[in-house]
């Protein structure tokens, strides 16, 4: 009991020695979409909460995790001293932080469950919890889908095992004792209504069931005829959960749809740079910009596949003397599949691969790690491992300061990978923020440069432009930005406004209604309107 303490000691305090330092962090990247100036969080009341469970909001049905940022918004307001109508990030880090740490006690359960040895067991949560992969879901308030999400994943497998468990006891007794058929039918329960919260925070806890099938059956070596019906009816729950998220994010969205015949190759790849990263996790960012058309343009691709292949196939071959080795690495493989590239997705538009797609794929490791120290039970190994997770942990310690402000953490972004449009046009944001207008006209450039279909990037330099005088110029791209999409009733209204200023009235009149007849509600524009009928009245008055 007294090592039990102590485990449990170390897994909350080494975790929280690392990531404490994001109390102080700003919001970054897409989290003042997603939260800080999301219209939904500015109240939290049953209207605006309805609203996030009616249907997708940027592109993802994940309504649990934005009830979650909802409940903390008021809180997170009230906490901010300079101005009480903008959201404090300090409590959506420290939530995340406190999932994490959660998360990493629940892994230490399972692995409990599976191994029977805590300091194993202590060892593998540890990596789970202090791997240099989990520094970006755990640092980025946005990457709280991907904590919330395993958050519900890790219960709903954990009191699966209990279940399994507690059934099998109650068969071999003859089902004649029926409180442990009880408990039993609790449990699972309880992990399919967890199960069910687990997609609502992201679709991506569709690949739990494979995951407790994995444990169950190679782990805990239960027969697959009394998982079928159990894990059966997880599956069909996925289904309403897949179609949604198919439907949230068409391939109309993405710039470069990867062929059928492609998408192996594109999944290989990406499983390739997660074994990499996962053995030696350096140089890590949240954009990589291997989108499936840069992948498939380096010839190393028609070939890379072969060696998470071939680790396959080694593990496979070994079913027999290591079981959980299989189901390991079975769940280092499955955590990551949903977003490998099989099927295609919006961030592709960036990067098949990103480190916050291993979040729950890492408890396959932390079952490896634990099964090994248990298995050999050798002094030097242990040494060696605990050394290992120590490295890892200061490592982490390292690469969440990256995360502290958008100028920090796009500059790094650019350091690892100078082909990143949006760390470029991040950072011009932040560098807008600061009065460099001509530092952040640079990267907006870059940006549009690097990604010619990034709205953002023209519309964004656009502004810039024009605001410095350059009319010319700022017309084609408020232009260029309007090619790629249409209805995009701010670029529209800039082109307005330049056209006018250019003595183009005419033409400035003539965006203005465009405008006006995408957002009929926007009263700047219908005073825009009519100003222009005066100002070209009394030009023709005048004349």
């Amino acid at each position: 009991m007294t090592r039990n303490w102590l485990a449990i000691a170390m897994m909350i305090a080494l975790p929280a020695a690392v990531f404490w330092q994001t109390r102080d962090f700003e919001f970054v990247w897409d989290d003042e979409v997603n939260v800080a100036t999301n219209p939904y969080l500015n109240a939290f009341t049953a209207s605006n909460v309805t609203q996030l469970w009616q249907k997708p909001y940027d592109g993802l049905y994940i309504p649990m995790t934005y009830t979650v940022w909802a409940a903390i918004a008021p809180l997170a307001r009230f906490s901010t001293a300079k101005d009480s109508d903008k959201l404090s990030p300090k409590l959506y880090h420290l939530a995340n932080v406190g999932f994490h740490i959660a998360n990493t006690l629940i892994v230490f359960a399972i692995l409990m469950i599976v191994i029977q040895n805590d300091w194993a067991a202590c060892a593998g949560a540890l990596l789970f919890a202090l791997h240099p992969v989990q520094v970006e879901p755990v640092t980025w308030v946005t990457g709280m889908k991907d904590v919330l999400c395993g958050f519900f994943s890790v219960i709903a497998v954990w009191q699966y095992l209990l279940y399994s468990k507690k059934r099998r006891k109650a068969i071999t007794d003859g089902e004649s004792n029926t409180r442990l058929t009880r408990q039993a039918r609790f449990h699972y329960l309880g992990a399919t209504i967890v199960f069910i919260c687990a997609m609502l925070a992201k679709p991506a806890a569709v690949i739990t069931p494979v995951i407790v099938l994995l444990l169950d059956s190679l782990a805990l070596k239960r027969p697959l005829r009394e998982t079928a019906l159990p894990i059966g009816g997880w599956l069909l729950l996925t289904i309403p959960f897949v179609i949604i998220a198919k439907l949230s994010q068409p391939e109309s969205e993405l710039g470069f749809v990867t062929p059928l015949w492609a998408r192996p190759l594109i999944a290989g790849d990406a499983s390739a740079f997660y074994l990499y990263k996962l053995f030696l996790p350096l140089r890590l960012a949240p954009d990589y910009s291997r989108s499936p058309e840069f992948v498939l343009q380096q010839s190393l691709t028609y070939f890379i596949w072969l060696i998470p292949f071939s680790a396959a196939v080694l593990i496979w071959r070994g079913k027999r003397r290591w079981p959980w080795l299989v189901a390991a690495g079975g769940i280092f493989l499955v955590g990551s599949l949903p977003v490998s590239g099989l099927v295609p997705f919006r961030f592709q538009n960036s990067s098949t691969v990103a480190d916050r797609y291993l979040y729950l794929a890492m408890l396959g490791p932390a079952l490896a790690l634990a099964c090994v120290l248990c298995k050999r039970r050798s002094a030097t190994v242990t040494l060696l491992c605990f050394a290992a997770i120590g490295l890892f942990g200061v490592i982490s310690a390292w690469q969440t300061r990256h995360w502290e402000n958008e100028p920090s953490l796009f500059t790094h972004v650019l350091e690892i990978n100078p082909r990143s449009w949006a760390a470029h046009y991040g950072l011009g944001r932040a560098f807008v923020r600061q009065g460099k207008k001509s530092d952040a006209m640079e990267h907006f450039r870059e940006a549009a440069r690097l990604q010619p279909e990034f709205t953002k990037a023209h519309f964004s330099l656009a502004g810039l432009l024009m605001a410095e005088g350059s009319l010319g110029e700022a017309i084609v791209e408020y232009r260029q930005a309007l090619r790629i999409a249409p209805n995009y009733v701010d670029a529209r209204v800039g082109l307005a406004k330049a056209l006018t200023l250019q003595g183009n009235l005419a033409a400035g009149l003539d965006e203005y209604r465009r405008a006006l007849d995408l957002a009929p509600g926007r009263t700047d524009i219908a005073s825009a309107v009519d100003d222009l009928l005066t100002r070209k009245g009394t030009r023709a008055g005048t004349n």
